[in-house]
C-alpha cells in the first residue's frame, strides 16, 4: 500500500537539467457577487446620505436675505414748455458800444443803470478788465475778513462745487459761460472747503497784485448809460416772444393759443429786457391722460429742466385747462424761482415729477401672508381683552437666531420690488411691529414661519 503512495513520483531526475522544474497549480475558481446583495448596499448608501440630510436641514435653514434700505420713486410726465414771463423791453437811441453792468438774472431798481456806453471798443475793454480786477479783489478782501469766523458744512460745500461744475458745463456747452464769474465762485467755494477742512488761506500777495492792477487800469466815464424805468430782473438776450402771449390772461390761455404764439421783431432800438414780476408761468400743451395724471397728484410739483440745468425748481399746479374731461389741454404752472438762466429761456423740454413714492424697498418675492396677533388698547395706552388673530401682508425678519414676521404697508409696487411704508405709528399697521431702515428680509426659503429657528 506504501508502494501505491508513491506510484506518481519518478524514479529518477529528468535526463536534461535545462528543463525547468516547474509546479502544477490547480486554479482557483471566481467567486461571483449576487447581483441583490450590490443593490442592498447601495440602497444602505442612500439611506444613509439621506439621513444625513435630513439631519443638516433641521439644524441649518437656507435662506436667501437682503437688507432693506430707503429708496425713493417718482411718478414723471414729459412735455414742452412755454416760459411766460411779465416783460418790458429796455430801450436805448443815444449812440455808442453797449457794455452791461449786470449779469442776466440780477435785481434792478427803476431808474438803476444796466448798461454804459462807449466810444470805442478799447474803452469797452477797459471797462471790463477794470470790473473784473475789482470784482475779485473786492472777494478776495471779504473772504479774509471772514474766514475766521466761517462756520459752514463740508457736504454742503462739497455739494455747492459739484453744482457749479455741472451747471458751467452746461453753459459752456451753451456758450453762456461767463468766465470771470465762474472763476470768482469756485475761488469762493474752494476757500470755504479749506477753511472748513481746517486750513487757512493767505491772499495777502493776490490782494497786494490786484490793487497795483487796479490803478494801472484807465477807465472812461464813457458818452452815456442805460437806465431802467421800471424795477425787476434784467435780462440781455431777446428772443421775440417777449409780447406774444398775455402775462395777464395765463390761467385762462388754451393750448391751441400757445401752439399760435409766433416771434415777434423786437423794437430795433430794444437792448434788454426787464421781468417785472418774479411769479412766472410754465405753459405745457399735454393729453388727456397726462392732464389726469398730473390733476391726481399734488398741487406742488418738481420740475427738471435738462437742457439748461442740473437741479430741479418747484412750481405750483394751477390747473390744466380742458375743452372737454377727454379732451387735449394746456397745464398751467407758476413758479418764483428766478436766476440768469431762468430769465433767458423760452421753449424747453421738461420733466415733471407728479409724485414721490419714499420708504424702504424690498424684493417683491419678500412679500408673504401670515397672522399677527392684534390687541385693543385703551385710552391711557394699555392693552384691553384678549389678543385677535388677523391676516396680514409682511415680511419675514432674520432677528438673532429667529425669524419675525411683521407687517407692511405697500405704498408702491412693480414687478420685482415693493416700496413699504416705514412709519410705525400707520394707523394701518395693526400690530406692535414693522419693517425698519436695514433690517435682514427673507427673500427665499422654505417652510417659513413666525419663531422659527435659523442658523
Amino acid at each position: 500500500m506504501d508502494e501505491e503512495l508513491f506510484d506518481d513520483i519518478p524514479d529518477e531526475a529528468p535526463e536534461s537539467e535545462e528543463a525547468p522544474f516547474r509546479r502544477r497549480y490547480r486554479k482557483k475558481k471566481k467567486r461571483k457577487i449576487p447581483v441583490a446583495r450590490i443593490l442592498a448596499a447601495l440602497f444602505a448608501l442612500f439611506l444613509l446620505v439621506y439621513a444625513s440630510m435630513l439631519i443638516y436641514t433641521s439644524n441649518f435653514t437656507m435662506l436667501e436675505t437682503e437688507q432693506a434700505d430707503f429708496y425713493e420713486l417718482s411718478d414723471c410726465v414729459e412735455a414742452e414748455a412755454f416760459i411766460l414771463r411779465d416783460e418790458e423791453y429796455i430801450t436805448n437811441s443815444k449812440k455808442g458800444i453797449i457794455s452791461y453792468t449786470l449779469s442776466d438774472g440780477e435785481k434792478v431798481n427803476a431808474g438803476g443803470t444796466v448798461a454804459r456806453l462807449f466810444s470805442s471798443e478799447k474803452e469797452v475793454e477797459d471797462w471790463q478788465k477794470y470790473n473784473d480786477v475789482k470784482s475779485e479783489l473786492t472777494l478776495l478782501e471779504q473772504m479774509t475778513s471772514t474766514s475766521d469766523s466761517m462756520f459752514v458744512n463740508l457736504d454742503t460745500v462739497d455739494a455747492q462745487i459739484r453744482k457749479k461744475i455741472t451747471d458751467y458745463k452746461n453753459e459752456t456747452a451753451q456758450n453762456k459761460l461767463n468766465g470771470a464769474s465762474a472763476k470768482l465762485e469756485l475761488l469762493r467755494l474752494f476757500n470755504e472747503r479749506t477753511v472748513v477742512t481746517g486750513g487757512s488761506a493767505n491772499f495777502d500777495e493776490r490782494i497786494a497784485q490786484l490793487r497795483e492792477e487796479l490803478d494801472s487800469i484807465h477807465v472812461s466815464e464813457g458818452v452815456g448809460s442805460v437806465k431802467s424805468k421800471k424795477s425787476g430782473f434784467f435780462g440781455s438776450k431777446l428772443d421775440g416772444f417777449e409780447s406774444a402771449l398775455d402775462y395777464t390772461k395765463a390761467e385762462k390761455l388754451s393750448a391751441d393759443d400757445v401752439k399760435a404764439a409766433v416771434m415777434k421783431e423786437p423794437p430795433s432800438d430794444a437792448v434788454g429786457k426787464i421781468v417785472k414780476t418774479i411769479n412766472w408761468y410754465l405753459l405745457c400743451p399735454v393729453t388727456s391722460e397726462q392732464a389726469l395724471t398730473i390733476a391726481s397728484g399734488d398741487t406742488v410739483v418738481d420740475v427738471s429742466i435738462p437742457r439748461v440745468m442740473s437741479s430741479s425748481i418747484p412750481a405750483t399746479v394751477l390747473g390744466v385747462n380742458q375743452s372737454s374731461k377727454t379732451a387735449d389741454g394746456l397745464l398751467v404752472m407758476k413758479s418764483d424761482y428766478m436766476d440768469g438762466t431762468i430769465a433767458d429761456i423760452r421753449r424747453e423740454n421738461i420733466t415733471i415729477k407728479t409724485y414721490t413714492y419714499s420708504g424702504l424697498r424690498v424684493s417683491k418675492s419678500a412679500i408673504h401672508e401670515d397672522y399677527i396677533n392684534v390687541y385693543d388698547y385703551d385710552e391711557n395706552g394699555n392693552k384691553t381683552g384678549q389678543a385677535r388673530k388677523e391676516k396680514v401682508q409682511g415680511v419675514y425678519v432674520v432677528h438673532g437666531k429667529r425669524l419675525q414676521f411683521v407687517q407692511v404697508k405697500i405704498i408702491y409696487s412693480d414687478n420685482d420690488f415693493v416700496i413699504c411704508s416705514d412709519d410705525p405709528t400707520d394707523p394701518e399697521i395693526l400690530g406692535s411691529n414693522t419693517i425698519t431702515l436695514h433690517d435682514t428680509v427673507v427673500v427665499k426659503g422654505k417652510e417659513l414661519y413666525d419663531g422659527k429657528i435659523v442658523r
